[in-house]
């Protein structure tokens, strides 16, 4: 079956990811992920991609942003990922496939679902085990939103804004949220979607786009559907 073209609205917040070819180390030192986000700082402006918030582990980076055009995104992942890989082989001299295929991506509806996707972000390195505490990993956007750093090029989402009426209700609002673990159904839910790509929408949503858009817009059984008895 021929693979579904990407679902881009523009304006609406998207998950982006990509992973090391086979699981391999895609960052190896903080010089990696220093260049690594500062192209894609660089790549976001050039194409109109205001980034929400970002993780960057060993072997993969998560981003969730919104694009201003239908090809924001994919110019910026295309972009900076021929960049990173032809600097990665140059510097480790090595040769070879860097990516595990193309750069995976989710629609998002903002209302019920950007809260928990950018959780789903800044969580990564605890849930992966690298840290106890979203904080103590350096190469994510959750010390931005908790007040610790700030990172000048990160455009904080309306729901976000939402969380309070300062910046300082805003930063311990988030705090709590981080220390607050996704549930393990919402954890199931966003982590399947992002990895297969299906819009994460309201039931209502979901409808009224596919009608609109004469395409499925939910996860499919695998196999084959069943045949009807005629009888």
């Amino acid at each position: 079956m021929a693979r579904l073209p990407r679902l881009v609205l523009p304006g609406y917040p998207m998950y982006a990811s990509v992973r090391g070819h086979q699981g391999q180390a895609i960052f190896l030192d903080d010089a990696d992920r220093r260049t690594y986000l500062e192209w894609l700082r660089d790549a976001a402006r050039e194409h109109e991609l205001a980034i929400h918030a970002y993780v960057l582990t060993q072997n993969q980076a998560q981003i969730l942003a919104t694009p201003k055009h239908t090809q924001s995104l994919a110019k910026v992942m295309q972009s900076l990922g021929r960049r990173y890989a032809h600097y990665s082989h140059h510097r480790y001299q090595t040769t070879g496939t860097l990516w595990e295929g193309r750069f995976r991506s989710c629609l998002i509806e903002a209302e019920q679902f950007f809260i928990k996707a950018q959780q789903f972000i800044e969580q990564a390195p605890v849930v992966q085990h690298l840290v106890q505490k979203p904080g103590d990993w350096a190469w994510s956007t959750a010390n931005h939103h908790t007040g610790q750093e700030t990172i000048p090029w990160i455009n904080d989402h309306p729901q976000y804004w939402a969380l309070g009426n300062t910046p300082f209700e805003r930063q311990l609002a988030w705090t709590s949220l981080l220390a607050d673990h996704l549930s393990s159904v919402d954890l199931d839910k966003v982590s399947k979607h992002f990895n297969y790509g299906w819009p994460l929408l309201s039931e209502e949503l979901l409808a009224s786009l596919g009608s609109q858009l004469n395409r499925p817009m939910v996860i499919r059984k695998a196999g084959r559907p069943k045949k009807q008895v005629v009888k």
